[in-house]
């Protein structure tokens, strides 16, 4: 039995749950220019704020090739364009990230009716 399936099932989770609760964990607000070197690297993944951004995270983990080419076909899951970085980099943005390596899945911060910024 892996390390991961028994701390999993230690804690009450199935091994799919402990991912999700591990992503959770790690997603977090980021400013663009600290994810430039990624971005550079071809490894800065967008996702569409359409779509869960852990989901994606964990689909990626799980290698769920299908999701992966259905977000893909319909454009909810695509590398950056070198215009969405520089019209990125020119206003400062915060965006949501999680590291699914090698890849780093960002999202970009969405507002509510009121303005204020929403997960």
């Amino acid at each position: 039995m892996s390390p991961i399936r028994v701390m999993a099932e230690a804690d009450g989770l199935t091994p799919e749950e402990q991912l999700v609760a591990d992503f959770h964990a790690q997603t977090a607000r980021i400013a663009f220019t600290e994810l430039q070197r990624y971005f550079a690297g071809g490894h800065l993944v967008l996702v569409g704020s359409d779509l869960d951004l852990v989901a994606v995270a964990v689909a990626l983990a799980k290698d769920d090739r299908p999701a992966f080419e259905a977000w893909m076909a319909a454009g909810a899951v695509a590398g950056v364009s070198d215009d969405q970085a520089r019209r990125w980099l020119e206003c400062d943005a915060q965006l949501w990230a999680v590291v699914a390596e090698p890849w780093v899945l960002v999202q970009e911060l969405r507002t509510s009716a009121a303005g204020n910024l929403v997960g």
